[in-house]
């Protein structure tokens, strides 16, 4: 049995992320598409999330979101993420370390014709990435 369309767009749109696109990886989303995410009381959105991945990009090197599992059907996909890259400009206050990054995530999308409409974000990923770049598991 062959993907479904959910899985394929996800799939494109992190494609497109990992070619260093953050608005061809955007332009999957809905306009009005909210990112739930641990520690924020309303979703992201679709702003916040360019935002933030416009400043990985420019802080870590050979970023990649690699993809250890993705399954789905034709209206909800799920996806276990792993974020890959080193540190080699400022993030979120912190100096270049050189430090290796490994962030593990899961998302699950909600779709609808094609455009995710609402994701739900799994895991700790800006704790996980600070103490990594940090070099200390107390610090975030």
């Amino acid at each position: 049995m062959g993907d479904s369309t959910a899985v394929d767009a996800v799939r494109s749109a992190v494609a497109a992320l990992n070619d260093g696109d953050v608005d061809g990886y955007l332009s999957y989303f809905h306009a009005s598409c909210g990112r739930w995410a641990p520690g924020f009381a309303q979703p992201l959105t679709l702003t916040d999330v360019r935002d933030g991945f416009l400043q990985l990009h420019d802080a870590f090197e050979g970023l990649h979101l690699h993809e250890d599992l993705l399954f789905g059907d034709e209206r909800f996909v799920c996806a276990r993420w792993r974020l890959r890259g080193v540190h080699v400009h400022d993030y979120l206050g912190v100096a270049p370390t050189s430090q290796a990054i490994d962030v593990e995530t899961c998302e699950v999308y909600e779709i609808d014709r094609g455009r995710v409409v609402v994701s739900w974000v799994y895991g700790d990923v800006i704790g996980q990435l600070v103490r990594q770049i940090c070099g200390d598991e107390e610090k975030a």
